[in-house]
């Protein structure tokens, strides 16, 4: 299975649409279907992204990798089989923060955490 293959296979198993794509790598909806249709290549760096977004690796995307991996969660270092990862089970919104989520490098989700714990502590004061 090719590059393009793949991401229309995933996308779909995660649920996902093609402009969630799009927005979450900062490209327009075209751009994005071009990977899927194997009229153009993702940026590595956009390669990488897609990686983390599917919670899968580059080369299971790449297809040098035929099935997919077991990937190390972060959190608890818990293995995780790619075909359960959550994603495709969440509501639509819940669905574009994650994605942004995994987009954001460790220095940055500690960053938000604070922000969100922050808020919620001034929500529990008043």
């Amino acid at each position: 299975m090719n590059l393009a293959e793949r991401l229309r296979e995933i996308r779909k198993e995660h649920k996902l649409t093609q402009q969630e794509l799009a927005d979450a790598l900062g490209i327009d909806r075209t751009a994005y279907t071009y990977y899927e249709i194997g009229k153009t290549m993702p940026s590595p760096l956009r390669l990488c992204k897609l990686a983390r977004i599917y919670n899968v690796t580059v080369g299971y995307l790449l297809g040098v990798e035929d099935n997919r991996p077991e990937l190390i969660r972060r959190q608890g270092a818990k293995m995780l089989s790619a075909a359960a990862d959550p994603i495709a089970q969440l509501p639509k919104d819940e669905r574009r923060v994650l994605i942004w989520y995994r987009l954001l490098d460790e220095k940055e989700k500690e960053q938000l955490d604070e922000l969100i714990r922050d808020g919620f502590e001034k929500k529990a004061e008043s």
